[in-house]
């Protein structure tokens, strides 16, 4: 049997403001194409589907064709909740649409409610899902037999209670992985895939995650999955292995500056009836081109090195001991997808509020207290025309002033 990994969707997802609802679209593409080139017979979603709990009409729209395109390609799907989903509105249906292979695991209370999966020679069949029997499926049509337990993302506050238990992510999933792991102690010769969203200890995040983490509060040991096979992680979006059965696939698009240069893709597992024989990685090769760029602006205008960067997202760090005028025109003049743009001069540009109220009281005259006030806020001098301009302006005003 043939499970795909994936996870962290987000669906619907902007690139600081700008929509690549059809780069998403791509991702999505390159997933069904993985269906039918490697026949796989299962694919995870391990939470954050869509990016806001109220999506967009088309991005909806998105995610009905992705599971149609899966599903007739011959991969049944199981998607679980992530903090940025709403459980409830994506769960809707669950009962109507696990009849039809694709599962929606969104509550707590089913977690420990695995849906189990045969492989023989007539294929992968769903003998039972946590909403019941699906007609016409026996519970022993194969050898090769996988629980698949779906954890949704548990707010700590919102969950504790319910699950008596200290509300913290520890506290709840630990929880929840009780009842998991008691369902899985009663099942003898089966495979056991845990999927999960959470920041489990010792991942590395990205700036695209939405972390909330106070003196570990928002953080799981991977001990708590020790009792499984195999851990498909979701929430942390750079692909990466905690341990050899705990994993995170990561998200298929690029979210920020600082997922640039990590590759993105998914896992592919091949489990026999012997358990997990192998974890490998795929590969997605559409995608957000990022570059990141840093310099003094005219050396980034005109240095052939950063030609391949023309074409890419950029985010723009500019060092020039003063803030060029226009800077961000001028970049786009080269760079059009520029999207972020910074000023950190070489060296700093430190100035306490008392070094700021220093100089402008030494101010000698209006035009120099403009001038200084305009350098501590554009962080760079007037220009000589900006000078001129503020000049003139003193003068009409002393002008009306004399006129009176």
């Amino acid at each position: 049997m043939l499970i795909l990994h994936t996870s962290d969707w987000h669906l619907g997802r902007t690139f600081h403001g700008v929509d690549i609802l059809d780069v998403q679209a791509r991702a999505m593409a390159e997933i069904v194409t993985w269906v039918r080139e490697h026949g796989i017979d299962l694919v995870l979603v391990s939470g954050d589907v869509y990016d806001r709990a109220q999506p967009r009409t088309e991005v909806m729209e998105l995610l009905n064709s992705t599971l149609a395109q899966i599903r007739e390609a011959g991969a049944q799907v199981v998607l679980t909740s992530g903090n940025h989903d709403s459980p409830a509105r994506l769960g809707f249906g669950a009962r109507i649409m696990s009849h039809g292979g694709v599962h929606l695991l969104t509550t707590a209370q089913g977690a420990a409610h695995p849906v189990l999966f045969s492989e023989s020679g007539e294929g992968l069949v769903t003998p039972t899902t946590p909403h019941g029997p699906v007609p016409g499926h026996g519970t022993s049509a194969g050898t090769t037999t996988v629980a698949v337990y779906g954890i949704p993302y548990l707010e700590p506050r919102a969950a504790a209670a319910q699950l008596e238990c200290a509300p913290t992510h520890q506290g709840v999933l630990g929880a929840v992985m009780q009842d998991v792991d008691a369902d899985r102690r009663a099942r003898d010769g089966v495979t056991s895939v845990v999927m999960a969203h959470a920041f489990v200890t010792g991942a590395h995040a990205t700036d695209s995650e939405r972390i909330v983490d106070s003196g570990g509060l928002g953080t799981v040991s991977a001990d708590i999955f020790e009792h499984h096979d195999y851990t498909a992680l979701g929430h942390i979006h750079r692909r990466q292995r905690i341990s050899e059965t705990v994993r995170y696939s990561g998200s298929p698009v690029a979210y920020s500056f600082s997922e640039a240069g990590h590759p993105k893709g998914a896992w592919l597992l091949d489990v026999g009836e012997d358990g997990v024989r192998g974890v490998s990685p795929l590969e997605h090769e559409s995608g957000l081109e990022l570059a990141r760029l840093r310099g003094r602006l005219e050396d980034l205008l005109q240095g052939t090195e950063h030609s391949p960067a023309e074409g890419a997202w950029c985010q723009v760090v500019l060092t020039d001991p003063e803030r060029p005028a226009a800077a961000m025109e001028r970049i786009r003049a080269r760079f059009p997808r520029t999207v972020e743009l910074r000023w950190e001069p070489e060296g700093g540009r430190a100035m306490t509020p008392q070094a700021y109220a220093t100089r402008v009281a030494e101010a000698a005259s209006p035009e120099e207290l403009c001038g200084r006030f305009y350098e501590h806020v554009r962080h760079r001098s007037l220009s000589e025309a900006e000078a001129t301009d503020v000049s003139d302006a003193v003068a009409a005003v002393r002008s009306r002033e004399v006129s009176r």
